[in-house]
């Protein structure tokens, strides 16, 4: 049986205002239909201020929701945090961990590998960035460190739950993307390190993908030629019709 191919949207601190929100479900009413999801799950992640009304809306869409981050406690005098567990309360299944767009603020190893585990207690799937982080020339470096903090603390078990998502950061928002083959290698490879760690059994039930400028129009070459198990979308999620027309054309591809 093929596996199904995994969709990922990150709204990121878009839709700043609750019009733009609820502009934003209305234009998804049409867009989003059930005859596209036949071979792919959805993601879509919001701001953490509207993951309840997400959750709502699209709970008879056959879209499940996520957060785009979350805190490595549960409770407690943490400041403008929000707990995996709330997160999960409020319906949400999925949680971005490691955005190079939070790394490049600050966030490490560490707190991504606590911030896994904690999301995996609750009960929330962790989609785990991994990418070119900062100056370090070797990209398969930089990856090898961050898979192998994270692996330090995830169960055998545990790791079947994690999506593993390849960001390189130069490509994010530039209109450009690394070479199908370029991208099918970094996948060989962060497979590699699992299964190094674990057993090369184990990495069939692993999801990895792509992320970083994805649109229409490359998604047919990196879904076929780079053979990830989905992408992570950033700006194309912004315009619901282009998003789903997106994951229709993977839909449809797996028909094939």
């Amino acid at each position: 049986m093929q596996k199904r191919k995994i969709v990922i949207g990150n709204l990121k601190m878009n839709l700043e205002t609750v019009s733009m929100r609820k502009q934003y479900l209305k234009d998804s009413e049409n867009a989003f239909n059930k005859e596209i999801f036949e071979n792919v799950n959805v993601v879509l992640c919001p701001q953490n201020l509207y993951l309840e009304s997400f959750v709502n809306f699209f709970k008879e869409k056959n879209v499940v929701i996520g957060a785009q981050d979350c805190f490595w406690e549960t409770y407690g005098a943490h400041t403008g945090e929000i707990s995996p567990k709330t997160i999960k309360s409020l319906g949400a299944e999925y949680v971005i961990i490691g955005h190079s767009e939070r790394r490049t603020l600050g966030e490490t190893d560490e707190e991504v590998s606590k911030k896994c585990s904690t999301a995996l207690r609750v009960g929330l799937i962790p989609i785990i960035c991994v990418g070119y982080i900062g100056q370090k020339e070797d990209e398969t470096l930089a990856i090898s460190d961050s898979i192998e903090s994270i692996l330090n603390n995830v169960s055998q078990e545990d790791l079947k739950k994690i999506i593993f998502a390849y960001e390189p950061v130069w490509a994010i928002g530039s209109g450009k993307t690394p070479s199908v083959d370029d991208i099918h290698t970094v996948v060989l490879y962060i497979k590699k390190i699992i299964g190094k760690k674990f057993s090369s059994e184990i990495i069939d039930d692993i999801s990895i993908l792509y992320g970083g400028s994805v649109s229409p129009e490359n998604i047919s070459n990196i879904v076929t030629q780079a053979h990830v198990d989905g992408v992570l979308i950033g700006g194309v999620s912004l315009q619901a019709e282009r998003f789903a027309k997106t994951v229709k054309i993977i839909n449809n591809l797996l028909k094939k």
